[in-house]
């Protein structure tokens, strides 16, 4: 069954990606990288995934705050992540004033695809 799934969960990323001037995404489970479409090598996506949960788990810390979404603005690119239960996704942007679109965007695809994602993590088995 998670074959089938899988090509559903990147065709939904590839029109998330299609939706502005984005660069790359990439999406986590855990620390774990499932779909790396950044413009770099597995290792570099899994660094900053791992990165993501640093600043994630720091900021957590402080006891009664809950961060699930991080921006970060550069001279010519911008990051965007968004944590959702144990699943993170990062975007690279170009034009900072489609953040707020793409922070939207990536909410909605984050709670629609949280069935596809635990299907694909846990298949059932073929007797159930």
């Amino acid at each position: 069954m998670a074959a089938q799934i899988t090509p559903s969960i990147r065709s939904a990323i590839e029109r998330l990606k299609n939706g502005g001037a984005v660069n790359g995404i990439m999406l986590g489970w855990r620390r774990q990288l499932l779909l790396n479409l950044l413009p770099y090598e597995d290792f570099r996506a899994e660094r900053l995934l791992e990165t993501l949960h640093d600043a994630h788990d720091h900021f957590a810390s402080g006891g009664d705050r809950h961060v699930d979404t991080f921006w970060f603005g550069y001279e010519t690119c911008h990051a965007l992540a968004l944590f959702r239960g144990d699943c993170v996704i990062a975007l690279l942007h170009t034009r900072a004033e489609e953040a707020d679109f793409l922070r939207r965007a990536a909410q909605t695809f984050l709670e629609d695809s949280q069935l596809l994602i635990d299907d694909l993590l846990n298949p059932a088995s073929e007797e159930a």
